[in-house]
C-alpha cells in the first residue's frame, strides 16, 4: 500500500509539473492597436523543454461581432491557452481563424478553438488546404509528436476549410486585407493587414532576429513579398517569430533576402561553388550572427539561393 501511495505521489507530481509548464505564465495578451492583441512568447527558443511548443505569435482582433484569430500554434494545449487569454480580454466568440502557412507550429492549435466554437470559419491559402488534405498533415503530426512528446498529447489535425482570396474582408466592422503568395516562405503563405489598426501579420516571411527554415520557400518570392508588404506602410508588424515591431522589421528582411541573392550571384559569376563562397557570404551577413537560427540556417540559405539562381538561368 505504501509503495502504491509513493507511485501515486510521483504520478501526481509529474502531472502537476506538466500542468504548470503548460500554463506559460509569462505570456499575456498585449494590446498593440485599438482592436488587435498579440500573445507573444518573446524568446526564440524552439527547444521543446523550454517552449513546450509555443514560440510563435498568435494574434486576435476583437470586432463588433466576435474575435478573429491569426495563427494559433503547435498543439491542442496551446489552443486551450489561447482561449484562456482571449477570455481574459473579451467574452465574444471566436468567429474566424486565418492561418499564414502550412507549417504545423502555426495551425495545430486550431483544434481547441474549433472544438470550443464549431461554427468558426477557418481560412487559409488554397494550396495549404489542398496540400494538408492530400496527406501532408500526417507528416506534420509525426514531426510535432516527436518534437513535443507529452506536450502534443491529444492534438489532432484540424485543417482550414475555406480558401482565402486576395481581397479585403469586412468582419464585424473591421477591414482585413489578405494577400496570398505562391512562393515566399512557403508556397502557401498569406499576410493579413488589419486596415483599421494598420497592423500587418506577416507569417514567417518576416521574423524578428530569427531565421526560419526556408526549405519549402523561394528567396526571390520572399523578397518580392516584402516589397508588397512595405507598400502597405503598416505602423505595427507582427512577425512570425520574435517580438512584434514596426515597419523596420520588413525593411530588414527585405534587405536580407536581397543581399543573399546579390552576394551568391556575385560569387557564382566568379565561378565559385556554394561551399566555396560560404565564408564570404557569411561575412557579408556578419551583423546578424547573433540572431537565432543563424548558425543552422544561413548555410542552407546559400545552397538554396544558389540552386534558385541556377534554375533561373535556364528560364
Amino acid at each position: 500500500m505504501k509503495r502504491y501511495s509513493v507511485y501515486l505521489s510521483i504520478v501526481f507530481c509529474f502531472y502537476l509539473q506538466q500542468a504548470k509548464a503548460l500554463e506559460w505564465p509569462d505570456t499575456h495578451p498585449e494590446k498593440i492597436a485599438v482592436h488587435t492583441y498579440v500573445i507573444e512568447h518573446g524568446p526564440h527558443d524552439e527547444d521543446p523543454k523550454v517552449s513546450h511548443g509555443f514560440h510563435n505569435n498568435p494574434g486576435f482582433i476583437v470586432t463588433d461581432s466576435g474575435v478573429v484569430v491569426i495563427d494559433t500554434g503547435s498543439s491542442y494545449e496551446i489552443g486551450k491557452m489561447i482561449l484562456r487569454k482571449i477570455a481574459s480580454v473579451t467574452s465574444k466568440p471566436v468567429t474566424h481563424i486565418f492561418t499564414t502557412h502550412f507549417h504545423g507550429d502555426h495551425w495545430f492549435a486550431n483544434q481547441a478553438l474549433v472544438e470550443a466554437y464549431p461554427d468558426v470559419l477557418t481560412i487559409a491559402h488554397p494550396k495549404l488546404i489542398a496540400l494538408l488534405n492530400s496527406g501532408e498533415d500526417k507528416f506534420w503530426l509525426d514531426v510535432f509528436a516527436k518534437r513535443l512528446g507529452d506536450d502534443f498529447a491529444g492534438t489532432k489535425s484540424v485543417i482550414p476549410k475555406l480558401a482565402a482570396e486576395n481581397k479585403e474582408y469586412k468582419i464585424g466592422g473591421i477591414r482585413f486585407r489578405v494577400m496570398l503568395f505562391d512562393q515566399a516562405h512557403t508556397a502557401t503563405d498569406l499576410m493579413v493587414n488589419i486596415v483599421d489598426d494598420r497592423v500587418l501579420f506577416t507569417g514567417d516571411i518576416v521574423n524578428n532576429e530569427h531565421f526560419s527554415f526556408m526549405g519549402h520557400g523561394n528567396f526571390k518570392g520572399a523578397y518580392e513579398a516584402t516589397l508588397k508588404a512595405l507598400e502597405l506602410k503598416p505602423v505595427k508588424v507582427v512577425a512570425g517569430h520574435g517580438r512584434s515591431g514596426d515597419i523596420t522589421l520588413i525593411q530588414e528582411f527585405s534587405e536580407i533576402y536581397k543581399k543573399l541573392r546579390t552576394e551568391v550571384a556575385k560569387y557564382r559569376e566568379q565561378g565559385l561553388l556554394d561551399y566555396e563562397m560560404k565564408s564570404a557570404v557569411l561575412m557579408s551577413l556578419n551583423k546578424y550572427q547573433q540572431w537565432s537560427g543563424f548558425d543552422t540556417q544561413i548555410g542552407r540559405y546559400i545552397i538554396q539561393v544558389n540552386a534558385e539562381l541556377e534554375k533561373e538561368s535556364f528560364e
